[in-house]
Parts: structure tokens; sequence; C-alpha cells
């Protein structure tokens, strides 16, 4: 896998989307939803994974609903695996993120693949399918809270947008 490097303007539009998620909106008008709404594209996501050291061993794929993240996992010799010691594994997981006809965020595993090999659901402990976020939140009050901040979000090959609630 090699790094994705941003053009200058795109790098700009990447910082100021950070730095809104990091601090208080600017004095502009956007209209309240705009205000709300942030958009990021695969290509940002893995550029801000390659700053962060992780460009050569992650990459995400957009698709409708769908994420995809592939990575490249070096398995130490000392790992106690005989076949698979000093091999280095392709795995790629495939996500569904979208809203429930209740309105309520949705992220599901479609599909675990390692070397290209599809594994089998219960090898996985039967959690192709789970919506993750209502599993997940169940017994803890801080992520029910972030979930519940989640208007809508929809993935398409262009990007992931997320609207925030007010």
């Amino acid at each position: 896998m090699r790094p994705v490097s941003l053009s200058v303007a795109e790098q700009t539009d990447l910082d100021a989307k950070l730095k809104a998620l990091e601090s208080s909106p600017a004095p502009a008008a956007p209209s309240a939803e705009q205000e709300r709404t942030l958009v990021i594209t695969a290509r940002e996501i893995n550029a801000y994974l390659a700053g962060q050291g992780l460009g050569e061993t992650f990459k995400v794929d957009l698709g409708r609903d769908s994420i995809a993240v592939t990575t490249i996992a070096p398995i130490p010799e000392d790992s106690g695996l005989p076949l698979l010691a000093g091999a280095t594994l392709r795995v790629r997981l495939s996500l569904t993120l979208a809203m429930d006809p209740g309105q309520k965020l949705r992220l599901a595993v479609n599909d675990v693949r390692v070397g290209g090999v599809p594994l089998p659901n219960a090898w996985l402990g039967d959690i192709k399918g789970v919506n993750l976020v209502s599993e997940g939140v169940e017994g803890d009050p801080a992520l029910q809270r972030f979930f519940a901040g989640i208007q809508s979000a929809e993935v398409a090959p262009d990007g992931i947008r997320i609207v925030l609630n007010e």
C-alpha cells in the first residue's frame, strides 16, 4: 500500500475540517444544518492515516453504505503460529454504516477476509450483521450520548456525510 498525499488545497480543506472538530464554529453564517455537517472523503481519511504513520499498513475504501478497511499485518516469528510466523497477512474488514428505520445509527460487520479468504461467521463469534452500535452502547452511557448526537450518517463512494443533532 502507498500512503496518500494530498495537494496543498486538499490538505487545507482537511485541516479546516479537523480544526472544526476541535474548536467552536467560525463566525461565518452557514445554515444550521451546514454548521452541523461533516463530509470527509476516503482520500482525506487515508491521508490522515498516512500523517499518523499508518499509510503503509492501513487503507480505507468507501462504497454505498459501506466502509472497507484493509490492513497489512505482520505475524511475529515468536507468535506461536508455526505456519504463519514471519508472514505478512492482508486483512480486509467490510462494514455497513447507515441509519436504521428508527433513525438510529447502524454499524455492522459484513465480511472479514484474511489473504482474500472470507472467514466464517462462526469463527468471528457470529458478529456478522450484528448492529455494533446498539450492542456496544447498552452499558455505556457515554457512548449512548455520543451516538444520540448523530442525526444522520451516509456513506457513499465520494465520502462520509454526518449531520449532528442540535
